[in-house]
């Protein structure tokens, strides 16, 4: 009895050393492999635009978190509280050709601004998005900023997600002078930012016949915020960027997926028979109060992913949209209903001129 007792004791023990390798080889492995760019750092300019570029014409824009193809209207997710990390192969093929059509659809557009663009992670099948929306968009240059690439997310435990390569694309008919990434300050401790996003904005820069930039900022800032820690410090570095940018007499739009709420919602403005909740982040207007935030105010661009998207029961609200400087002129905004059959976002266009430079 006492030998088999031993036994067992030292078996234990010897799973339990296994399992303290095991993790602390995998924790080497991850801060070893940590994603670490540059504060602000040059992207690679895929492809080329040969449009001409007119100041004194109009301009039209989309913004469109794509989910990475894997969050249609009949996923749930579990950072959101639901269960799963992807869909069905069938169903993620389905969004993907649909979010390819759309791109199709509307490649009359000047400029794309795409979050969650994944490029070969498992959530998304090892799919390259970014090469699928170069061929889809010929005649467009495309610029892609990381903001996850991690080479194992070990999270949730029992089925992880594992690989992640995702950023930010912006994709434009006209050919642009730079782009640059700009990464926010490190503000996940240790060890969660090993396995977390390094969220950046991606900023285009266009020249312009008056000696000017018309100047595209593609956003993604943080949910998950518990307080608007996080988002409070990525708008002060946001507004920092762009007023300097307007100071020097350039053009400035930004657009994307704020996780906030834009200044002027309402929740009883959209009657589409949703059920409709606020966010309560600091007001935006307080960081810009002579910019114009622009957005259709009828439509939700986003819905809670803890379970399937039903219609009346889960909540959704606006936290699509676009900023614009004082020297651009808003034509017109409005949202497509897509009924969220792609993506827990549906996309937001936007229409502008530029005002004569003085």
């Amino acid at each position: 009895m006492k030998s088999m007792r031993k036994v067992i004791f030292w078996l234990a023990g010897c799973i339990f050393v296994l399992i303290l390798i095991g993790t602390g080889s995998f924790l080497l492995f991850s801060i070893f492999m940590e994603f670490e760019p540059a504060p602000v750092e040059p992207v690679e300019i895929l492809g080329s635009a040969s449009a001409p570029l007119d100041s004194t014409g109009k301009f039209s824009l989309i913004t469109w978190n794509i989910g990475y193809g894997g969050l249609d209207n009949g996923m749930d997710f579990f950072y959101d509280g639901g269960k799963r990390v992807r869909p069905e192969y069938p169903s993620f093929q389905q969004s993907w050709a649909g979010i390819l059509h759309f791109l199709k659809e509307h490649d009359r557009m000047d400029f794309f601004l795409l979050q969650e663009v994944d490029s070969c992670s498992k959530r998304s099948f090892y799919k390259n998005e970014v090469n699928d929306m170069a061929n889809t968009l010929p005649g467009f240059c495309l610029a892609y900023a990381l903001n996850y690439h991690c080479r194992f997310v070990p999270v949730p435990p029992a089925h992880p997600m594992g690989r992640v390569n995702s950023g930010l694309v912006t994709c434009s008919r006209y050919q642009p002078v730079g782009v640059m990434r700009y990464g926010f300050d490190k503000h996940v401790p240790w060890p969660d930012r090993l396995f977390y996003m390094k969220r950046c904005f991606l900023v285009s820069r266009y020249s312009l016949s008056n000696g000017r930039q018309l100047i595209l900022v593609n956003i993604h800032n943080s949910a998950y915020d518990t307080g608007g820690i996080l988002r409070k410090r990525e708008m002060e570095m946001i507004r920092d960027f762009l007023l300097a940018e307007y100071e020097r007499g350039n053009y400035l739009v930004a657009g994307g997926d704020w996780n906030a709420n834009p200044p002027g919602f309402f929740p009883e403005a959209i009657t589409t028979g949703d059920c409709v909740k606020q966010d309560d982040f600091t007001n935006l207007k307080s960081f810009f109060p002579d910019w114009e935030f622009a957005f259709d105010p009828l439509l939700p661009t986003n819905r809670d992913v803890d379970q399937a998207y039903r219609k009346g029961i889960t909540p959704v609200t606006i936290l699509d949209f676009f900023l614009v400087s004082p020297n651009v002129r808003i034509l017109k905004t409005c949202t497509f209903p897509t009924g969220f059959e792609e993506s827990d976002h549906q996309p937001v266009y936007l229409e502008i001129t530029l005002s004569p430079a003085e």
